[in-house]
């Protein structure tokens, strides 16, 4: 659906292809029937704080994972990480009822083999058809910062049901994060960390009311910390950079006997992705990345591109809410603008008068920075959350208390005092992202002027999303710690072993469509895939065809053709456009597998 640019004004008041798969397409056939039950979001929205916004198939692999030793610790779902004994070889130990578990030792420093080692915590769900089993197939959620392991917890049966029963799928913490160790983390304990976040400004940026003053002073707090605990010469610090995660992946590939990487990376995933290409361009066995950031822009530390398409996601909140009626869409009006119109009055209300949920656990404000938040949030997974956008639309505008109390953990994230009882060391947070994302960047102090016109070139694509995306640029201005390994070198490769597959949203609302395309230019023979939809990555929306493409990718090394679109098979609000009851029974499974997928949309950049 095509939008065109909007400024966010209150009322005055985002391959070589051998054949065409079944469900490709050119424009978007609209038979609505009806919709299943919306899956609840997990984590949808926060109060936006630098740390809390946090943006493979032939013969050659050799069964690894039969042949490797099997240890018999424990397979109970409070599965202790730091009991398994690291090892320079891949020591699976049965984990997580009927999965595998291992912490693998790599070099922290490549030019020093001898030298001290991270160990990186891998969890792999087996193929459930081990006589046709094909290898594994390593993925990333994003962040950077995301956790792997974690990710294959929430994620990883659902993705094991897309790339088909001859696959192992495996996550992996990158290096610094989850149950790898050692960890980037800059404070104490987790709780120190919460109470550093509460203290973040409720103003949304701009450059007169004093919030990028305060933004850069929380900036340089963080960077000096990090400078201190992370940095240094042997700090994990600088032995983060994607560089060392793509090297850390061809090892883990070639320690399960696989001489080429299988890889599905999403978001920043989609960075890493990049990167591991044009280093070993050799080394691709299958890479799709899905959810495209272009790694040029990436390692600029620019942040400029990503919002090119964010208004047109958040306008398709309005049309489907429209098209779907009164009867599923509860701030309904005649037109898709009235429905707009009435939600800038609900931003300009909250603006002007903030609203107070005292009985709400624990009790809180709404501002008009935790509804902007919450509607960008939303945007990453329409499909799962505009719902939620609707419900505290309505809520504010029939001031019904008791419905803003329901929908308060949807709004900002519970905080509780747990001093005394921290989370494992792999479910704490830890500052991935700035380590991480800010490192492989180019440096660029601070210039007043400099990031005034940097701003408001960002608020002419968005004015409504620049005061939440404006922080990253600040925040990588005053960051300190520097990698040993970044790469220079090209982000682009003539050729690759095999071909990658480029997956994008029409309209995604932080990894545009266009970033998707200047990166298929860049990598020879590449095939670009797009879904019809909105949301970011491909898992915020089901698609039979974009899920049979994938498979077929992975399985036999068949590209789309080019300029091949795919249909999805659910709209907000709308419900589903095929009828299920005419679907094959394999069909029917697949769809169910991508349906629980959109309720765990990587998030790009802090998490």
């Amino acid at each position: 659906m095509d939008s065109p640019k909007r400024t966010w004004e209150y009322p005055k008041g985002p391959f070589e292809g051998q054949e065409t798969l079944p469900g490709s397409s050119s424009e978007p056939p609209r038979t609505h029937t009806h919709r299943r039950k919306t899956k609840p979001f997990l984590a949808m929205v926060a109060v936006l704080t630098v740390a809390a916004i946090q943006l493979t198939v032939h013969s050659w692999f050799s069964k690894t994972a039969e042949r490797s030793p099997v240890m018999n610790l424990t397979d109970d779902p409070e599965f202790d990480w730091y009991a398994l004994e690291p090892s320079k070889d891949i020591q699976w130990t049965p984990c997580y009822s009927g999965q595998r578990c291992a912490r693998l030792l790599l070099p922290l420093d490549y030019d020093t083999p001898d030298g001290p080692t991270t160990a990186i915590a891998l969890r792999l769900i087996p193929a459930a058809n081990q006589q046709k089993r094909k290898g594994a197939i390593l993925v990333n959620p994003g962040g950077p910062g995301g956790s792997g392991t974690e990710f294959v917890g929430r994620a990883g049966q659902n993705i094991s049901r897309i790339v088909g029963d001859s696959f192992d799928v495996l996550g992996f913490d990158p290096r610094g994060l989850g149950a790898s160790t050692p960890l980037a983390s800059c404070f104490e304990t987790n709780s120190q960390r919460a109470l550093w976040q509460l203290q973040d400004d409720q103003r949304l940026l701009n450059l007169t009311n004093g919030g990028i003053e305060m933004r850069r002073a929380r900036d340089r707090m963080l960077a000096a910390r990090c400078e201190e605990r992370i940095g240094g010469e042997w700090g994990i610090g600088r032995f983060m950079s994607t560089p060392n995660v793509a090297r850390d992946m061809l090892e883990i590939s070639q320690k399960l006997g696989q001489d080429k990487l299988f890889y599905w990376g999403f978001s920043y995933g989609s960075v890493l992705g990049q990167y591991f290409s044009a280093i070993y361009p050799d080394k691709v066995g299958r890479v799709i990345i899905d959810g495209v950031y272009d790694a040029l822009n990436y390692r600029a530390a620019l942040w400029n591109t990503n919002l090119a398409d964010i208004d047109a996601v958040i306008d398709s909140f309005f049309q489907f809410c429209h098209e779907a009626g009164p009867e599923r869409c509860n701030v309904y009006d005649s037109t898709p603008a009235k429905i707009r119109e009435r939600y800038m009055d609900v931003l300009r209300r909250v603006e002007q008068d903030p609203l107070p949920i005292p009985l709400a656990e624990p009790p809180l404000v709404v501002t008009q920075k935790v509804l902007v938040n919450q509607m960008f949030r939303a945007s990453y997974s329409p499909l799962a959350a505009f719902r939620y956008v609707a419900d505290t639309m309505h809520a504010i505008e029939t001031n019904n208390q008791s419905a803003l109390i329901a929908l308060a953990p949807r709004l900002v994230p519970p905080t509780e005092c747990k001093c005394a009882d921290s989370p494992a060391p792999w479910f704490a947070d830890v500052e991935g992202f700035s380590t991480i994302a800010c490192g492989d960047g180019d440096e660029h102090p601070y210039d007043p002027e400099t990031y005034a016109e940097y701003f408001k070139d960002l608020s002419e694509t968005s004015s409504l999303v620049a005061p939440l995306w404006g922080v990253y640029y600040l925040m990588c201005s005053e960051w300190k710690v520097r990698p040993k390994w970044r790469w220079t070198g090209p982000l682009a490769a003539p050729n690759t072993s095999h071909p990658l597959l480029i997956v994008s949203s029409k309209y995604d609302p932080v990894c545009p469509l266009a970033d998707a395309k200047a990166v298929h230019e860049r990598f020879g023979g590449s095939a670009l895939l797009v879904q019809n939809s909105n949301g970011h990555c491909s898992l915020s929306a089901p698609s039979l065809c974009t899920a049979k493409h994938i498979r077929a990718y992975l399985e036999s090394g068949i590209l789309p053709d080019p300029g091949t679109v795919c249909e999805v098979e659910e709209l907000p609000f709308v419900g589903q456009v095929k009828d299920v009851r005419v679907m094959s029974a394999e069909d029917a499974r697949l769809l169910e597998a991508l349906e629980g997928l959109s309720d765990v949309v990587p998030m790009f950049g802090p998490m």
